[in-house]
């Protein structure tokens, strides 16, 4: 019997689109988890940092207080193009009282549209065929 390339191609790509949507579960979920748990506080926005150096997109640099006092400064990961914040604007975060620097900001949610949306594409191109490559990747391996 002839080795099942297509089928394994297509198991293939589910399973990718299966892991990036884990993916974006598992981060809006931290996400949702850290706002429900931590401590909101306010902080500004004191400059835009690139991601990468001399690339575009650009991430905030945030300034907040947290409840003992002490001034801390969250440079986020997730930038955008054009930026989501402008230097000056009072933003709301979440930030973990045992770990000040596990912070999260309000409605930051970019992570899980990209890993979510990728998912989204690459189970839509599978999932119509996932069931007959998964048979006849079954039927290669008794065969064989």
């Amino acid at each position: 019997m002839k080795f099942p390339t297509g089928d394994l191609f297509v198991l293939f790509f589910f399973l990718i689109g299966l892991s990036l949507a884990g993916i974006a579960w598992y981060i809006y979920r931290s996400h949702q988890e850290l706002v429900k748990n931590g401590i909101s506080t306010k902080g500004i926005v004191i400059g835009m940092h690139r991601i990468k150096p001399r690339e575009y997109p650009v991430a905030p640099s945030i300034r907040y207080r947290t409840l003992d006092g002490i001034e801390r400064v969250f440079h986020s990961s997730e930038g955008r193009n054009p930026p989501a914040y402008q230097i000056g604007e009072e933003v709301t975060l979440y930030y973990n009282p045992s770990q000040p620097d596990d912070v999260v900001l309000e409605g930051d949610y970019l992570l899980v549209y990209v890993f979510g949306g990728m998912g989204f594409v690459f189970m839509l191109i599978s999932v119509w065929g996932v069931g007959s490559a998964i048979s006849a990747i079954w039927k290669w391996m008794v065969v064989s």
